[in-house]
Order: C-alpha cells, then structure tokens, then sequence
C-alpha cells in the first residue's frame, strides 16, 4: 500500500518540502507520496494522528510546540527543546516524534567548519534569535562540547526565558545587551532569526564590525542569501541553511524507513521548489 506522508503547518504552500521528499522517496524507490497541509492548532492532533497511521510528516511555523505536546513518545531532542517537526506511529499505534532540527543543524555547521578549518568543539559562538530555530542551535552547541554562545536577541527578557527554559548542560551561554556588547574574536557567528526571509529585511548583522571564522544562516535562498553574499565579500566561510534543510529531511526519512536517502537529489528539488 502506497504510504502517506505530510507537512503541517500554515501557512505551507511556500515549501520546497514536498519536492525534497518526492525525490528522496524516488531515490529510495519507494512508493510513497508527500503533501503539504495548512492546519490550525485545533486541528493539528487529529491531522497528526491520521497521518501517522498511514506513514509520517512534519511540523513547520506555527506549531511545532504545540506538536510536542500531543506526543505519545518524544525523543530525547524533543524533550531538551520542547519542540516537535517530524512524527511517525509507531506499531502499537503510539505517536511518536523527534526534532531533526537539531541533528540537521549539527551536521551541515560541521561541514562547514571544515571549510573554515576550524572546529565546534571548544568553538566560542555568537546566535542570534532566541525562537524555535535559535534553540535548536544552542541544544546541538551544548551536545557538540562548543565552549560558549553569546546571545543577541531583539527583546534581552525573550533569549533570557529561552535559556532559562533550556538548562543547557556544558555550554556556557550569556545573553548580551546589544551588538556593540559582541566583542573578541568568535569560531562562528549563527543567524537563528527570521532575517532574510523577505528582500526587504535588513541583515541580521553587519560583520565588518566583528571577528569571525564562519557564517552560518538558517535561512536559506536559491543563490544564498544576502547575509551569506555580505560575510562572503569580508572574505567570510559562510552557508545558508539550505544544508540544513536536507539534512534535518534526510533524518526524517531515516526516523519514518530506516534508511537515508542521498542529499543530491533532495538538494536539486529544494532549489527548484
């Protein structure tokens, strides 16, 4: 029988998910489809459970909190970060959910490290954001040994709850006041906010005023985006997060068959959804 998979989430119609996991599931050859859904949060449990029982999905804006909440059975990622964007049923029916985010930042940031020749490991951090994505961030930092995250957010009292919330474990994190508080010389600076989602936006951050090795943004654009071309022009390592696109994805097709597909095919359909 032809399994069925889902994203949930509103508005969905912007993403190059179903296009990704088309072609995984091509590449797997396996005889599986993808859609996307809007749901509200009144309807997510129910839309969630469906899908479940037919094959799996994720989660994107404005529900991944919410999702956790109505798991039978969370994953450690989903515990430490309180938020849920992949789900499957399990045999005795159970619901059972992961953050992949977490796993998909981890290994594209890695990858990029390497460019810069540097590593994550005792690396000192500067994240913007303190929303669903700047969490994921910090639990990978704190789970790969990273020394320190420095915290820049738009609201001090929003990064200051989040960490709070976090109880990180190794990593020594401090929310700054304001940009001109960022000082030294950091391993990698990390965009976790929505900046660059819209042309008009302005950059997350101007790096001709800090040090760095490496650039990493969360957003993600056909040819990069515009905080990568500025840290780019400096002579900056910089990715946006179309790897960590594929890479949360291919998690999530691990969780739902047990096997990973390939990035390249996933990498090729993201670009052209």
């Amino acid at each position: 029988m032809r399994a069925r998979y889902a994203l949930l989430g509103h508005p969905v119609g912007h993403s190059p998910a179903p296009a990704m996991y088309e072609a995984a599931f091509g590449a797997l050859r396996v005889d599986a489809d993808y859609t996307a859904t809007s749901v509200t949060d009144l309807e997510l449990s129910n839309a969630m459970r469906r899908i479940a029982a037919g094959g799996g999905g994720n989660i994107t804006l404005p529900h991944k909190r919410r999702a956790a909440s109505l798991l039978d059975v969370p994953t450690p990622s989903v515990a430490r970060s309180g938020a849920c964007n992949c789900f499957w049923g399990a045999r005795d029916g159970s619901l059972v959910g992961d953050n992949t985010d977490i796993g998909g930042f981890l290994r594209s940031v890695r990858r990029l490290l390497r460019d810069a020749d540097t590593r994550l490991e005792g690396a000192r951090t500067l994240v913007l954001g303190a929303g669903g994505v700047a969490r994921a961030v910090l639990i990978g930092l704190d789970e790969a040994g990273a020394s320190s995250a420095e915290v820049l957010n738009r609201t001090r009292l929003g990064a200051v709850e989040m960490l709070n919330e976090l109880r990180l474990e190794t990593l020594q994190a401090r929310v700054l006041r304001d940009a001109d508080e960022a000082a030294g010389h950091y391993d990698l600076v990390i965009n976790a906010t929505s900046l660059g989602l819209r042309a008009s936006d302005p950059l997350p951050l101007d790096l001709s005023r800090h040090a760095t090795a490496a650039v990493f943004d969360c957003v993600y654009g056909r040819e990069g985006t515009a905080w990568t071309r500025h840290a780019r022009a400096a002579g900056l390592v910089a990715s946006d997060g179309l790897e960590m696109l594929v890479e949360q994805a291919r998690i999530s097709v691990l969780n739902w068959l047990g096997v990973e597909p390939p990035a390249g095919p996933m990498r090729e359909a993201a670009l052209a959804g």
